[in-house]
């Protein structure tokens, strides 16, 4: 900002930049509530028509009725008990890299909910690397591959550290 306290056309890139990685960010919040209650139609949402998910051993999936079919798949015994497994995602990473396209990252630790106290609750820790695409004023995700890390290795080539935004 200026010694005036005026924005200059650079802060105001920034802003709407800021504002875009907000509205990508509470879209991937989203995906995991909307995944975490099984509520698919609405997870649904969150995918471009042609979305291409890439999830280590359970398979790559391509176009939203074969995501839906398979999260259905996924979570045929706990459909009816939400939140059986919840989806925490932190240290999201942003790039804007066009008007409608963009790239994430961010941690995914999940854990199992309808275990006893004494036992591990966690399933998995991975990252999500993501692209995102904007359509009629949404951000939706175009691509997510998810590099598991923990308890099995499950890491594409081309997840290089330090080498992102």
């Amino acid at each position: 900002m200026t010694d005036r306290s005026e924005l200059t056309k650079s802060d105001i890139k920034k802003i709407k930049n800021l504002i875009e990685i907000e509205d990508i960010k509470k879209m991937r919040l989203h995906y995991s509530y909307f995944m975490d209650t099984r509520d698919l139609d609405k997870l649904m949402e969150v995918f471009v028509e042609d979305a291409l998910c890439e999830y280590g051993p359970y398979g790559e999936w391509r176009g939203k009725e074969t995501i839906l079919n398979n999260y259905k798949e996924t979570f045929k015994e706990t459909m009816d008990n939400p939140f059986a497994s919840m989806h925490v995602n932190t240290n999201h990473l942003v790039e804007i890299t066009g008007p409608t396209s963009a790239k994430g990252r961010c941690y995914l630790v999940d854990i199992v909910t309808d275990v006893k106290p004494d036992e591990n609750p966690f399933l998995w820790f991975a990252l999500y690397d993501e692209e995102y695409e904007k359509i009629d004023n949404s951000w939706k995700i175009k691509r997510t591959s998810l590099e598991f890390f923990w308890p099995e290795r499950h890491v594409q080539d081309n997840i290089i550290p330090g080498e992102f935004i």
